[in-house]
């Protein structure tokens, strides 16, 4: 028996090393990064010998910006002007430093990996060391107490804090170590902590040093006739403090880089006011990083307000900015987690004969990035006369206070994926062509969100990819087959398709980008924009007061409207394949890229076109959602739900559509509905109230466009009980005896095939 207890033992140790050689997940390995202990949803694990860990949570435990493109398989982590990127069950990370060669091309190295990024239990793992060590820090291994120890060079000299100065603009004098004083001139060529006081005319400061250097402005005044006021030619950082109580002004009368122009790191902060007038270029130009951490900042530009090559941080404090360029411009990455930003831009468009775009002079946005584009708190006001809100890849919102208005373009638009999220985010977009817009994937998980729209409220193109994008992790698979987005990420980095119209076969479409705008979407009934050359005009009036049928298109998207015996129109049908009403099948149809996605939230839409536009499938899991087309319908082309694949609509949907006619209703609902044609046609601000027997408002609902049909969905309303509709000084009485409630009778009246204004 001893001997057999010894076999067993022997096995059990030996298939234990076996084990450890391949995988082993340990609860005790833990990662500190500079004395922190990092918090894991999954555990890390030893792969091949490797402690590999969650890759999401320790690229931003290190500081880094991330971002997924599904197509590729690849994920993406930026820290100031370095980028890694590492690709699924690839051994090959790639860092780009963000240099060039002398032919303009990046320089990019590759690491090859002893072990590669790979999927286990759901979560995306790789090797800790690698990772770290990309981005410049140490490694170690504690072995006793099987923890990885990540460091950075804290090593920081703080001696210049020790050299305190002053400079006296009026007397030109100073006082401390490593200034000089030349034909108004000041520089600063060693590492030091400067109050700055009084005025000067026609001069400014250079920092020229290797240490750290501090300005405290302090009823500072400067203004330069060509150079930047303060410029930061060389510094380890440069920091620029507003002290409390005190009013500092720069005034750049012919700088093209700004009146502050920085070649280095820059923090701004303090609890004083900056005013900036730059009549020739920006306000603030940075090279490399920019963080404002508080203070009152006001600048007015005649190009960009704020212009960053790398990654503006701005974690509180106020910014008012009031430019013809950009208000904000990035060249890498916006990350707003706190303060006020108040932003007006007055670009003014260049009229093209014969032309339906909007074109300007020069990029007149409110807020704009390259890379990526995270908002997570503070106040944001925009007034633009392009884009508001605008990034060349993703977006993603996950709090914050928005009231957005553009005066020719976009309110927020992403040409990668746009992700809202957060139940405290408030966006309003009072004015716009199309409200919020991702050229790849749309998502809303939660918020309050309101739009008004010439074009669509909601619009998402779907990029190329046919990827499907709802949660996990990178490479796991849905029901589908499709990939599916790892943890904390909502969707792919796809390349967002042209949508022209003689391309997609949408007829009766606007052009993608830009077209002449109509009034402003307050007004009751919306005045839609003028149609494009090659686009129907609407449908004529008969003396007898019914429709005559649109014209044929040479591209025969859409087949003409049939005479119905009593005299009357019906509604034209798409030709198109995968744009057909829910239950008609096409060739496409099924394999669609699901793009736009709204999971939860309370949404009020009211848009000239479609208010939910996807150019691939739309998923509607949860919410409420309030509509209104004054000129179309509830489906279909032109209308408050319009998806080119399939319509899914959850029972947990709360749905409150009001349009300018009621058809295409076959939304494939399967909670009660009640549809309510209504006996006159409605303006702009009559109120939608539901109330059950005993009184109680279910839902209530003040469009901004005219409408003449209702339509209403939710689990709230129940079989077997009475309620009332109150539509205006119109009320109606029913009782729910089966899913499908129609009340009143549908007329031609209402029917403007997405284009005619109904007063």
């Amino acid at each position: 028996m001893k001997k057999l207890l010894s076999i067993i033992l022997c096995l059990g140790l030996v298939l234990t090393l076996i084990i450890g050689t391949q995988s082993v997940s340990a609860d005790e390995i833990t990662v500190e990064i500079d004395g922190k202990k990092i918090e894991f949803d999954v555990n890390p694990e030893i792969i091949d010998g490797r402690t590999m860990v969650p890759l999401r949570k320790i690229f931003e435990e290190l500081g880094a910006s991330v971002k997924w493109n599904s197509d590729t398989q690849t994920v993406s982590a930026r820290k100031n002007s370095k980028t890694v990127t590492l690709s699924i069950n690839s051994a090959d990370l790639q860092i780009d430093k963000g240099k060039t060669d002398d032919e303009g091309n990046s320089v990019i190295e590759t690491v090859t990996l002893e072990v590669p990024a790979q999927i286990v239990s759901g979560r995306t793992l790789v090797p800790a060391r690698a990772i770290s060590e990309s981005f410049g820090l140490n490694v170690d291994w504690d072995a006793d107490n099987q923890k990885v120890i990540i460091t950075s060079d804290s090593s920081e000299d703080d001696s210049w804090k020790k050299n305190v100065g002053s400079i006296n603009l009026t007397n030109m004098t100073y006082e401390g170590e490593g200034v000089e004083i030349s034909d108004n001139q000041i520089k600063i060529t060693k590492g030091g902590d400067f109050t700055v006081t009084g005025t000067l005319t026609d001069g400014n400061i250079i920092i020229s040093a290797d240490e750290k250097v501090k300005l405290r402005l302090s009823g500072a005044k400067i203004t330069s006739s060509e150079n930047p006021c303060i410029y930061v030619e060389n510094a380890d950082k440069a920091y620029i403090t507003l002290t409390k109580g005190t009013k500092n002004y720069l005034v750049a009368e012919n700088s093209e880089d700004g009146a502050i122009y920085s070649k280095d790191n820059l923090e701004i902060k303090g609890e004083g006011e900056l005013v900036i007038d730059s009549k020739a270029g920006h306000g603030i130009k940075a090279s490399d990083n920019l963080n404002i951490e508080n203070g009152t900042i006001t600048i007015d530009a005649e190009s960009d307000g704020i212009h960053v090559n790398d990654t503006l941080k701005m974690t509180g404090g106020t910014v008012n900015i009031t430019a013809v360029g950009d208000g904000i411009d990035c060249e890498s990455i916006v990350n707003i987690e706190d303060g006020t930003v108040n932003i007006e831009t007055n670009g003014k468009p260049i009229e093209t004969a014969g032309s339906t775009d909007v074109e300007f002079e020069k990029s007149t946005k409110g807020i704009n990035a390259e890379w990526l584009m995270t908002i997570s708190g503070g106040e944001i006001n925009i007034n633009s006369a392009s884009h508001a809100i605008h990034c060349e890849d993703e977006i993603e919102i996950n709090g914050g206070k928005f009231t957005i208005s553009s005066k020719y373009e976009k309110g927020i638009s992403a040409h990668g994926n746009l992700t809202v999220n957060g139940e405290d985010t408030i966006i309003d977009i009072t004015k716009s062509t199309e409200g919020i817009e991702s050229k790849n994937v749309l998502t809303i998980n939660n918020g309050d969100i309101k739009v008004i729209s010439s074009d669509d409220a909601l619009n998402a193109t779907g990029g190329n990819s046919g990827n499907k994008m709802p949660g996990g992790d990178f490479g796991a698979k849905g029901e589908n087959g499709n990939r599916t987005m790892p943890e904390g990420f909502e969707g792919g980095n796809g390349v967002p398709n042209d949508r022209q119209m003689q391309e997609n076969g949408r007829g009766m479409r606007k052009q993608d980008e830009k077209m002449q705008r109509g009034t402003d979407g307050r007004q009751a009934g919306m005045q839609p924009p003028q149609m494009p050359d090659g686009e129907f005009a609407p449908p004529e009036m008969h003396q007898n007061g019914n429709f005559a049928p649109p014209e044929m298109h040479q591209n025969g998207d859409f087949t003409p409207p049939q005479m119905s015996q009593n005299g009357e129109f019906t509604p034209p049908e798409r030709m198109e394949e995968g744009v057909m009403p829910e239950g008609v099948t096409g060739s496409n149809r099924g394999n669609m890229k699901t793009c736009l996605v709204i999971n939860g939230g309370n949404l009020e839409l009211c848009a000239v076109n479609d208010c939910l536009d996807a150019n691939g499938s739309l998923e509607i899991n949860g919410g409420t959602i309030k509509a209104t087309n004054p000129n179309g319908t509830f489906s279909g082309a032109f209308a408050i739900v319009d998806p080119d694949g399939t319509a899914k609509i959850s029972e947990n949907a709360n749905l409150i559509f009001a349009a300018g006619n009621g058809s295409g209703t076959n939304l494939g609902l399967t909670q009660n509905t009640v549809t309510v044609y209504c006996e006159k046609t409605h303006t702009s601000g009559d109120k939608i109230i539901v109330s059950d027997s005993k009184g109680n408002v279910v839902y209530e609902y003040t469009p901004n466009g005219s409408y003449k049909a209702v339509l209403i969905a939710s689990k709230s309303i129940k079989t077997g009980e009475k309620y009332s509709v109150i539509i205006g000084n119109e009320t109606y009485e029913t009782e729910i005896t089966e899913q499908s409630t129609i009340i009143g009778t549908q007329s031609s009246e209402g029917m403007g095939f997405g284009r005619r204004q109904i007063q």
